[in-house]
């Protein structure tokens, strides 16, 4: 059963008297999160230029200098522990972590919630499990209980895209054509015609093996035309503008240098610094802020790290800025390529 629950919030100690009333989606017993977990994770697997954003701040953040306290403690090594602990985080804006004795634990964020006190519960199916575990989350405006992710604002735009992709995917089986319409003016299809337009435009005619097949028409009498329209025009913006603007406002989301996820802007090759200026910027206003939220929740339950960001003032060019990133395993080689603008990238 779902209730709106109105609390009121007095700050630890009591030397805050500040009141907070907000109205929150409770659902057995827990607090319901205000986007869909499940989008966020289809989502992930829906769109190229998202998905790479993710993992890019993921591989970027959980770049260690420091993991000792966690060697023995987690279930892989630490840099791969965070990693995944980091992707939850850009994925859900939430991470969660189940303490089970000395051990550590991922929870999937898709199957966690917590009650009005904090305390982690997973959740499935209608069965949840208390667990003892801390959560990671970045900040949101929306909810004292769960956190969001820096792409929020694009979910919609993203959601388009996947139905144009669907689209476009019916479209080729169905025909890889639009819809038409056989009129006659001045004349009527015989019965035989009939059957051949539905046989022509049936199933066995359908699919992109078919496409340039010749349909024939005839039509008898003084007068007599036959004329096939298209039912199915598209007079909004063009699905290949469409694409474009969604892809700039995820990686404008994301906050990462567009090129780092293969994206060229134009007049921008041959700058020989252009990357390092982006990346400056994305480690000083991205990056970094987001190390010192992730070494604080670490050492908070006990396992201190410590995160370091890509230093780029130490490089000449991009190319050696590229060169380094690929040596400790930021990037691939067809990724490297591609963000230095070289042919042979996979896309």
């Amino acid at each position: 059963m779902k209730r709106e629950q109105e609390r009121i919030f007095i700050k630890a100690g009591g030397k805050s008297k500040q009141i907070i009333v907000e109205q929150d989606s409770v659902e057995d017993g827990l607090v319901t999160p205000f986007f869909d977990f499940a989008e966020a994770l289809n989502f992930y697997y829906s769109n190229t230029y998202h998905r790479r954003a993710i993992n890019l701040k993921a591989s970027l953040l959980s770049n260690v200098e420091d993991g000792s306290k966690l060697e023995g403690a987690v279930p892989r090594s630490p840099k791969q522990f965070l990693r995944s602990v980091i992707t939850e985080a850009e994925i859900y804006g939430n991470s969660f972590i189940e303490t089970a004795g000395s051990m550590l634990y991922i929870i999937r964020a898709q199957y966690a919630r917590v009650d009005l006190q904090g305390r982690i519960y997973q959740y499935k199916d209608s069965r949840k499990i208390a667990l003892e575990g801390r959560q990671l989350s970045y900040y949101s405006p929306r909810s004292d209980f769960y956190g969001e992710p820096d792409y929020l604002a694009t979910m919609q735009m993203i959601g388009i895209n996947n139905k144009i992709d669907t689209f476009n995917e019916l479209y080729f089986d169905n025909g890889a054509r639009p819809e038409q319409a056989i009129i006659f003016e001045n004349a009527e299809p015989s019965e035989e015609q009939q059957r051949a337009f539905a046989q022509f435009f049936g199933k066995q005619f359908k699919g992109y093996q078919n496409a340039h097949k010749t349909l024939v028409i005839t039509a008898h009498g003084e007068q007599a035309k036959v004329r096939i329209e298209d039912l199915s025009k598209i007079n909004d913006i063009s699905f290949e503008k469409f694409k474009l603007l969604t892809r700039d406002e995820i990686i404008a989301a994301h906050g990462v240098p567009p090129r780092m996820v293969g994206v060229a802007e134009a007049g921008g090759l041959g700058g020989g610094g252009e990357l390092i200026g982006q990346l400056h910027a994305f480690n000083e206003l991205t990056i970094v802020p987001k190390q010192e939220e992730i070494e604080w929740f670490f050492e908070s339950i006990g396992y201190p790290v410590k995160l370091k960001p890509i230093d780029v003032s130490s490089y000449k060019d991009d190319a050696e800025l590229v060169s380094s990133l690929l040596s400790s395993g930021v990037i691939t080689i067809p990724e490297a390529r591609r963000t230095l603008g070289l042919s042979g990238g996979v896309k």
